[in-house]
């Protein structure tokens, strides 16, 4: 006596009618090419505040499939912005500021006559 007929399955065999068949294979078509999306814009990060008041980093990704975004409490972003900070050269010194009043805007050299 084998195994299997210790368990009863040779009585089903010879039953027949409790033998389960697997459904018939249907012919798969193959899909048509999908072109990945267009990334919408060059941005590469957005900071906001979400309903609860939390501040919001969302990265997005290059090839514009997806973001993630990250909700901190302030002493989250406060840990972060020293994580940022720490990757500075170790020169602590300020920039000098721009001395240009205008910020580095060109400005329109030509004079209008006044009629």
């Amino acid at each position: 006596m084998s195994f299997l007929s210790f368990l009863g399955f040779g009585k089903m065999v010879e039953d027949g009618a409790k033998v389960l068949e697997f459904p018939k294979s249907k012919t798969i078509y193959p899909m048509p090419p999908v072109d990945p999306p267009k990334p919408k814009s060059k941005e590469h990060y957005r900071v906001g505040f979400d309903d609860q008041g939390m501040t919001t980093l969302t990265l997005m990704s290059n090839d514009g499939w997806g973001s993630i975004t990250l909700s901190m409490n302030r002493s989250a972003c406060e840990q972060l912005i020293r994580m940022l900070r720490s990757t500075y050269d170790i020169d602590d010194s300020e920039p000098e500021p721009p001395t240009d009043p205008d910020g580095g805007i060109p400005l329109n050299t030509e004079e209008k006559k006044i009629a």
